[in-house]
């Protein structure tokens, strides 16, 4: 389970790239990111990026951002939800909400 949690698949799939340059700076931003183990291609899997550990908000604020600009599937950032995070990733006002949680939250 640890294994699944910690690991991100098709980190490429339909990312369109304009420049080199571009290319470049969303493999560099990857490799910024603190909680980020390794980056590295792997056949069905695409682009496989292995974490160190759970993201920390900031880091997942950060894969949040880069997935967002790059038209990433972001559904498979859910399972980066804890208790603690909660509040500021469910926020259905936040731009990352529909692509990661599929809906708006009604308020009871």
């Amino acid at each position: 389970m640890a294994e699944t949690i910690l690991t991100l698949e098709q980190m490429d799939t339909e990312v369109m790239f304009y420049h080199p340059a571009d290319e470049r700076a969303y493999f560099e931003w990857l490799d910024r990111i603190p909680c980020v183990e390794s980056v590295k291609g792997e056949d069905a899997k695409g682009l496989v990026v292995k974490l160190k550990g759970r993201p920390g908000d900031d880091d997942l604020r950060q894969i949040l951002a880069l997935a967002f600009r790059y038209g990433l599937d972001m559904r498979k950032f859910a399972k980066f939800e804890t208790e603690a995070n909660r509040k500021w990733f469910r926020d259905p006002k936040m731009y990352w909400f529909k692509s990661v949680f599929g809906k708006e939250e009604r308020s009871n």
